[in-house]
């Protein structure tokens, strides 16, 4: 090869040099740049998390923490660099009753096998306050689809959980008093029923005792002088207990008991009633016949539907109104 040749291949032995050289310096300036953006970007998506008001966290698919927010200190009383320097913030920070369900938590998030991606759970400080907490997860993954592990955020919820306490003692106190407030009305009902019995049995009683006096008077003409006689003390016995006296004041204690204020709001709209008057309210009330009412005060159906008549007068109610139902609005 001639001296002419040699130097023609070197020359062009430079040529492919300097235009690898080129694409060399091309390429480290397109590197530059990139690297100068994502950098940028990390500085940037950085800053934002640094500045968050949740705890940030990124855990490497191993489970070690690659970066923590300076947020954590106002959650749990530690600094970012005590946290990424632990072996587990299991063991750190969370509670003994919630450790098991947070590792295994931690786990199927690294190893993606999780359908929810949320969990409840509470930590010690670092001044063993206890408090409670929600974190949710996500994977992280760079441009090209590596899995670099998980972003985990968690939120102090301790005040959400200390209201939603509150509700469900306000609920548990609302369900004692209806209990309570039903069990009274029950007691209630039973002494209605007890009151209205008791004066049923009385009218009664009354009403017998009446028609078996109507009858010895209406034999006494025919019998003979010596069973006149008996027939005269047998009818004095009946007529002496004909009635049993009502003791009112009873009644009205325990009609008060059962529907409170009704006398007070009974006389209020109505203060020209008589003792009479209230007393037939009171059987109205409870919700007694003419004829029950009538065995209970010795005279006649007839008489206490007349005194019904004047009582509707006195009251000023209207013909369609029943005055059992206007009583029982009271």
């Amino acid at each position: 090869m001639s001296s002419e040749e040699i130097i023609e291949k070197y020359k062009s032995r430079i040529r492919d040099l300097e235009t690898q050289i080129s694409e060399l310096k091309f390429e480290l300036s397109e590197t530059k740049l990139q690297l100068a953006d994502e950098t940028e970007n990390h500085r940037f998506y950085q800053l934002i998390a640094d500045f968050t008001f949740g705890w940030e966290l990124w855990f490497d698919p191993s489970g070690k923490i690659n970066y923590c927010s300076p947020s954590c200190f106002d959650l749990t009383g530690y600094t970012s660099n005590q946290i990424i320097a632990v072996e587990s913030i299991a063991e750190l920070l969370v509670y003994q009753l919630d450790k098991d369900r947070y590792s295994e938590f931690l786990s199927n998030s690294l190893d993606q096998m999780l359908v929810n991606q949320s969990l409840e759970f509470r930590i010690l400080t670092r001044t063993k306050q206890l408090r409670w907490c929600i974190v949710n997860v996500r994977g992280v993954y760079d441009k090209l689809g590596k899995y670099l592990g998980i972003r985990a955020s968690i939120q102090d919820i301790t005040r959400l959980k200390r209201a939603m306490g509150q509700i469900q003692e306000m609920e548990a106190v609302k369900e004692f008093e209806d209990k309570t407030k039903q069990r009274l009305q029950n007691q209630l009902s039973i002494k209605d029923r007890e009151l209205v019995s008791f004066l049923l049995q009385l009218s009664q009683k009354n009403e017998l005792l009446s028609k078996v006096f109507n009858q010895i008077k209406a034999v006494k003409p025919t019998l003979t002088d010596k069973n006149l006689k008996q027939m005269q003390q047998l009818s004095a016995m009946i007529e002496e207990n004909s009635t049993t006296p009502l003791d009112w004041n009873s009644v009205e204690t325990q009609l008060e008991k059962i529907h409170p204020r009704f006398f007070g709001r009974l006389q209020a709209k109505h203060p020209v009633i008589s003792i009479k008057d209230k007393k037939l309210c009171a059987y109205l009330r409870l919700g007694l016949s003419s004829k029950e009412i009538s065995g209970l005060q010795n005279i006649t159906s007839k008489s206490v539907e007349i005194a019904r008549i004047r009582l509707r007068k006195k009251l000023k109610i209207s013909g369609k109104i029943r005055l059992s139902n206007y009583l029982n609005q009271l």
